[in-house]
């Protein structure tokens, strides 16, 4: 991947656009490989087919009708199409597809043999998808899926700084892979219950990191309950207050037994409020 920072600075030379040089820049490392590349039609254009094929790279996807070399009799004016109507044309070895739907479809592609023309509908006058309609949604619906699936549970909150939506982003998609790792090591998480889990070892590694932390730090002075964490919490309501006589619960774990009158009021537990009570809520395991 690479960042788009809008119009970027190309060689008096090249007379391409942005998104054709990011093109040619990412496949850098695949060129002459005979790779098939499917693109949206935000990069896509009959130039950028041309310089692909010539990189032995096939290339297929959608393509907005008005991209310079694009031809003229196929657009919307010139044309008017029913509902099924498939137009092709054809220049060399690139074929541009228009397609009538609910909407007119525009496809751009030099790796299948183009369709006929004609209108295709079936029993009950609804269009015939044209097969190279099928397989170019089927391939991009990996990257569709993709999208929807970092989408689902995303961390990213809206921010006026682009550096901190790209960070949450770059998250969103490193959790989406060890996600799909887990999946294929035969693993039954639901990817809500991945993230969840993930959160709850996060956070506990956070908690345990922060009761290490030395009493002095350096900066600014904390206060004197910074190492409770879990009274920090603001309405926490984790407070000493008197109970009935019960047996302190961390003596009990360190094989001790103390009764005492005194108890948390939210963990309802008895615990000595010497000790035992910081001991209870600074560390995850006592």
């Amino acid at each position: 991947m690479t960042v788009y920072f809008g119009k970027q600075r190309q060689l008096a030379t090249e007379k391409i656009t942005p998104t054709h040089g990011i093109v040619l820049q990412l496949i850098r490392r695949v060129e002459g490989s005979g790779h098939k590349l499917y693109i949206d039609s935000y990069f896509s254009s009959p130039a950028l087919c041309d310089d692909l094929l010539e990189c032995k790279i096939n290339t297929c996807g959608t393509v907005h009708n008005d991209r310079r070399g694009m031809p003229q009799e196929i657009r919307p004016k010139s044309m008017k199409l029913k509902k099924g109507d498939i137009v092709t044309r054809v220049k060399g070895n690139l074929s541009v597809v228009h397609w009538k739907d609910k909407h007119d479809v525009y496809l751009l592609k030099n790796m299948h043999p183009p369709p006929l023309d004609g209108n295709f509908r079936d029993e009950c006058g609804r269009a015939i998808k044209p097969h190279v309609i099928e397989e170019n949604n089927v391939h991009m619906g990996f990257v569709d899926k993709s999208d929807r699936m970092v989408n689902r549970y995303g961390i990213a909150r809206r921010t006026r700084k682009w550096m901190k939506k790209l960070f949450f982003h770059l998250l969103d998609m490193t959790i989406l892979n060890a996600y799909l790792l887990h999946k294929s090591c035969d693993g039954k998480m639901t990817h809500k219950k991945f993230h969840k889990i993930l959160v709850c070892d996060l956070i506990l590694q956070s908690h345990e990191a922060n009761i290490t932390v030395s009493d002095v730090s350096r900066g600014r002075p904390s206060s004197s309950g910074a190492q409770l964490s879990r009274l920090e919490v603001k309405h926490s309501k984790h407070w000493p207050a008197k109970g009935k006589q019960r047996h302190c619960l961390v003596c009990s774990i360190n094989k001790k037994s103390r009764s005492r009158l005194f108890c948390c009021k939210k963990c309802d537990v008895a615990l000595c409020v010497v000790d035992c009570f910081e001991k209870w809520h600074t560390h995850v395991r006592v």
